[in-house]
């Protein structure tokens, strides 16, 4: 049985833990509460949540296909100082995207290569941010 797109693009993310040793991911798996990012993250100290998204579209899109209850657990949590990113695959693009829920809508943060070194940089320009919002 062959794994899912989604699934190995999180097995991806959750092995650079062996490449740096200040990133942590703790998958998170619930049925009890709807929306909550997939994985709990701390980098360098800087901990967030992340929402893994697998896009297949050619071309560009804002809707990353997060669900009613994803986007409004992330209001909610970015409304309380929490943080939580999403961060998109576009296969067909090479790129992965950061992206953030805010009150107003979808803000696109950032483009990264799709590669073990642009994933580090995704997650590091993340961590980035956390910090810059608690100083």
């Amino acid at each position: 049985m062959s794994k899912k797109p989604e699934s190995i693009f999180s097995k991806k993310i959750k092995d650079l833990k062996k490449l740096n040793k200040d990133y942590y991911f703790q998958a998170i798996e619930t049925s009890t509460s709807r929306g909550v990012a997939d994985l709990f993250t701390i980098i360098k100290g800087q901990s967030f949540w992340l929402e893994l998204k697998l896009n297949k579209a050619k071309k560009p899109t804002l809707n990353i296909g997060l669900s009613k209850y994803q986007t409004a657990w992330q209001i909610v949590l970015n409304k309380h100082g929490g943080h939580c990113f999403n961060l998109v695959r576009l296969p067909t693009q090479r790129v992965v995207k950061t992206y953030r829920v805010e009150a107003c809508g979808l803000t696109e943060i950032a483009t990264h290569p799709d590669t073990e070194l642009g994933l580090c940089q995704a997650l590091e320009h993340m961590a980035g941010i956390v910090r810059t919002s608690r100083s």
